[in-house]
């Protein structure tokens, strides 16, 4: 091997990921078959795939089967709207909770605002799960603002119309982010409550894999091509100028990619288990330089 490997000391599961992980296989070893999920646990296909091998059965929490009923169905760590959770314990199913705690504070929050009589704007994207689910259990209207451009037609359309305001994010996204929108979205207040839920884990992760895409010649992102968080490592390496690679499995790497590099960075999304990181690891290892 002709080039250095160096992986991001948080590269793997997130502690909300890694307890979903956990919960699901306990419930796959102490219940027979069928055991049951209100749609992917994670954002991980391999993982999700492995799941099933053991007995999981992914459903559509929108339209569950009979088949649900008396068995274990876990709520993913995305969570799910309070609605769907009713409909699920209508049909009978027993729920299991794997919700990320930073997601329940997240939902706390949007319900705390509401409650409070804020006018809530949820800051993600709107086709997220987790973004469904914190609208779903706000108690209360939100408005779900995707972008800055997002927020600047809010604010013309709510102009001298609002006294307060309340923000809260999606969990995975960026502190740049939401700090543009709450720019644009103050002037239009006379009081903004902002409840910063992005989650410590995430800013930390994006930390080290901006340093190290800084000090390589080639970065390889581990990760779900669905993963939000995922994408936006993609993103923050590629800032930085560096070639960068996302794959989801090791047969996705190409030898044409590293040239002359010398120095490579392995990082991977919060979905991303440590063994796919060791094997891509052992796979650029087999690369000649």
């Amino acid at each position: 091997m002709g080039f250095e490997i160096e992986v991001a000391k948080n590269s793997s599961f997130c502690p909300g990921v890694e307890r979903a992980y956990r919960i699901t296989l306990d419930v796959l070893e102490k219940h027979d078959a069928p055991v049951f999920s209100a749609g992917p646990i994670i954002h991980n296909r391999g993982v999700v795939s492995e799941l099933e091998k053991r007995g999981l059965t992914i459903v559509n929490p929108d339209s569950p089967p009979e088949e649900i009923k008396g068995h274990p169905l876990i709520i993913r760590s995305h969570g799910i709207d309070l609605e769907t959770e009713r409909k699920l314990e209508e049909h009978g199913a027993l729920l299991v909770d794997a919700t990320c705690s930073t997601v329940k504070r997240a939902q706390k929050a949007a319900k705390e605002l509401v409650e409070s009589g804020y006018p809530v704007l949820l800051l993600g994207s709107a086709k997220h799960p987790e973004i469904r689910s914190i609208a779903g259990r706000a108690g209360g209207p939100v408005t779900i603002i995707e972008s800055p451009e997002d927020a600047m037609r809010w604010r013309e359309a709510h102009a001298d119309k609002t006294a307060k305001v309340g923000i809260v994010c999606q969990t995975t996204i960026s502190s740049e982010l939401l700090d543009k929108v709450k720019s644009i979205i103050a002037p239009a207040a006379k009081e903004l409550r902002v409840k910063n839920t992005i989650c410590e884990s995430v800013l930390v992760r994006r930390r080290e894999t901006l340093e190290l895409a800084k000090k390589v010649d080639l970065m390889i992102v581990v990760g779900g091509k669905n993963s939000s968080n995922t994408a936006r490592l993609v993103e923050l390496c590629r800032s930085t100028g560096v070639d960068t690679y996302h794959i989801e499995e090791p047969s996705e790497i190409s030898e044409s990619w590293f040239g002359s590099a010398k120095r490579v960075g392995v990082t991977g999304g919060a979905s991303t288990p440590k063994s796919q990181i060791l094997k891509t690891v052992d796979r650029l290892r087999e690369i000649p330089n």
